[in-house]
């Protein structure tokens, strides 16, 4: 008996086609949380967008209330609102007045409204 050679098979590891497949599925895995995270980065640059462009509206909207200054885009309309209540039959009317804003984003184009009282 030679001293040195060891006759049982006792040495424990992984194949070469274990090592492969677990790489491809580690692959396979990664890119589907790629896209994922993609995907979301995207959606969170457009909703930016768009509250800077909605928040540019209301702020002139609101210059255009407190100062009454004529701003270039505000349009400003006036009008009557009619509140109707059924359950009292009752109906009142509110003058005052619109003002819309226009404003886009990306390649959407929206109309911020409101209306104030006399």
């Amino acid at each position: 008996m030679i001293k040195g050679i060891n006759n049982n098979n006792t040495q424990k590891g992984f194949t070469l086609i274990e090592v492969i497949l677990s790489i491809a599925l580690l692959g396979i895995i990664s890119v589907a949380f790629l896209t994922m995270f993609t995907s979301g980065i995207v959606g969170i640059t457009n909703s930016g967008k768009k509250s800077i462009s909605h928040y540019t509206a209301q702020s002139q909207i609101e210059s255009e209330i407190n100062e009454s200054g004529n701003i270039s885009n505000v349009v400003t309309s006036t009008t009557e609102i009619s509140l109707t209540f059924p359950e009292k039959s009752l109906t009142y009317v509110i003058e005052g007045r619109q003002l819309d804003v226009p404003y886009t984003y990306g390649n959407l184009s929206k109309n911020l409204t409101t209306f104030t009282t006399k």
